[in-house]
């Protein structure tokens, strides 16, 4: 699992803008979803926060796509990718869930 200064550092070294607001695509948005945890013998063994790394292009851009499949790979960082088209934006996701370390 990477530490979310670590999940900075492959962002920073793709050379896409990322924040959490919208430039001109292509872009990237670094969202947090909830706190999830492990326990053993009644304490919290684990903590973690799955991101979702959004990669906001006008058409899918499967170069773009593989840059970030390659850096998060190059960190070992597991992810899961999933595809959504979103009309009224005329804009597709591309989102990279990875769990980031909890300190």
């Amino acid at each position: 699992m990477i530490e979310l200064k670590a999940l900075c550092g492959v962002l920073d070294s793709l050379g896409i803008p990322w924040a959490n607001e919208e430039p001109a695509p292509p872009f990237i948005c670094l969202v947090a979803g909830y706190n999830e945890a492990a326990y053993a013998d009644n304490c919290t063994y684990l903590s973690w926060m799955p991101y979702d790394i959004a990669l906001y292009t006008r058409h899918r851009d499967y170069a773009t796509e593989k840059r970030i499949r390659d850096a998060l790979e190059a960190a070992e960082c597991p992810f899961t990718l999933s595809i959504t088209n979103i009309d009224s934006e005329e804009l597709t996701e591309a989102a990279f869930t990875v769990n980031v370390a909890e300190s």
